[in-house]
């Protein structure tokens, strides 16, 4: 456990899960002749597969921390209402966004229904240019915005019609928003009260106010089967989690309260829409406050909803040895290359610049994790 907790396994892993996903992303590469030959579909479906593969990692850190994510609905049972339909779906989740980890959240809610080969997103377009996994996102079909209306119309309306073809084809798609638009702080908190108490609208405690426009533009120029509003709230110590204290061991507790809504039921005009959502977001409000006072969310009668812990595939765990595996066997390679061939300054030069590399990230890892911590006590 001591082991653990210090981080040097997870440390250990990296240079091996980048060799990953470095290879995923060369395949990925090379499923672009599929586009350049015109077979548009089995290269949507190759890069599905393949961002699956790619993110399985990330959710074994759930199952290697010892975290649990526990799902709640407002109607029937999660399992029939909700986890049979998400990700085999054409389908929106809007969210609150309180942590570092909401992000991974959703992938475990999608990877218990459909996969996460369904998963979109609206990101950033600086992303795009992050090393190895930029290009898988585009590859699969994120959408890469700068937060202009009027510069990101163009590039929402395209991403919007690249959905049709998903419909067309019969291929989930899961497209993720977050209409807060940062992660929950203190001083964000402010911000936003006093924002909305200089627009008239309703203070709200536990969230930040929505911002409509990009959720309204996605229900409108999507085709849709299913629209999930989820409302995330961290457990008792796990509020400052994120990828690194899952990697070091510590677990964390998320509980996720989803509601299905027909799109049909969702109005259409966007002034209405801002009504509504602003609507939506106080009674998420609302359910924020009363989950931390009762340790309990309501469903449709009033009563206690039942909750569902969420599991992690196992395919997760045998991707990240698989890929621990392969690094290994990579290496071998390489070394005994390298001494057949007397090129050993090429030996040295990558074993050096290896482990360079790990130091580096132990590094960055400290002091992220150093300012994390000031700025948790500074909240306190």
């Amino acid at each position: 456990m001591e082991l653990k907790r210090s981080g040097i396994p997870a440390l250990l892993a990296i240079p091996a899960l980048l060799w990953f996903a470095l290879c995923c992303t060369f395949l990925q590469a090379l499923c672009l002749l599929l586009w350049a030959a015109g077979l548009v579909k089995e290269y949507t479906e190759a890069i599905r597969f393949l961002l699956s593969v790619m993110h399985r990692p990330f959710l074994y850190l759930m199952q290697y921390s010892g975290s649990r994510v526990f799902v709640y609905t407002a109607q029937g049972d999660v399992q029939s209402s909700i986890l049979k339909t998400i990700g085999f779906d054409q389908s929106l989740i809007f969210s609150n966004h309180r942590g570092d980890l909401d992000w991974l959240i959703g992938l475990m809610v999608e990877d218990n229904g459909g996969g996460l080969g369904c998963c979109k997103a609206i990101v950033k377009r600086e992303l795009i240019f992050l090393p190895l996994f930029g290009f898988s996102w585009w590859s699969a079909d994120f959408i890469c915005i700068n937060r202009n209306w009027q510069a990101d119309r163009r590039r929402l309306d395209a991403g919007y019609k690249r959905q049709h073809d998903y419909r067309q084809w019969a291929i989930p798609y899961t497209l993720t928003i977050f209409p807060e638009g940062t992660r929950l702080t203190a001083s964000k908190l402010v911000d936003s009260q006093e924002y909305c108490k200089s627009k008239g609208l309703p203070r709200l405690d536990n969230s930040l106010c929505p911002r409509a426009k990009g959720l309204w533009s996605a229900i409108v120029g999507m085709q849709l089967d299913n629209v999930y509003d989820i409302t995330v709230v961290e457990g008792p110590d796990s509020g400052k989690a994120n990828v690194l204290t899952l990697a070091q061991g510590i677990p964390a507790e998320f509980h996720v309260f989803i509601e299905k809504i027909a799109p049909n039921d969702i109005p259409k005009d966007e002034d209405t829409f801002t009504s509504w959502l602003m609507g939506r977001w106080q009674a998420k409000d609302a359910r924020i406050a009363r989950y931390q006072k009762d340790q309990q969310f309501m469903d449709a009668t009033g009563a206690p909803a039942q909750r569902h812990l969420l599991s992690v595939d196992p395919r997760c765990a045998q991707t990240t040895y698989c890929a621990m595996l392969w690094w290994l066997l990579s290496s071998l390679f390489f070394f005994q290359h390298c001494v057949r061939y007397g090129r050993y300054r090429l030996l040295l030069g990558t074993g050096l610049g290896t482990l360079l590399l790990v130091a580096l990230i132990g590094v960055v890892i400290q002091r992220v994790h150093f300012t994390h911590s000031a700025q948790g006590k500074k909240a306190k």
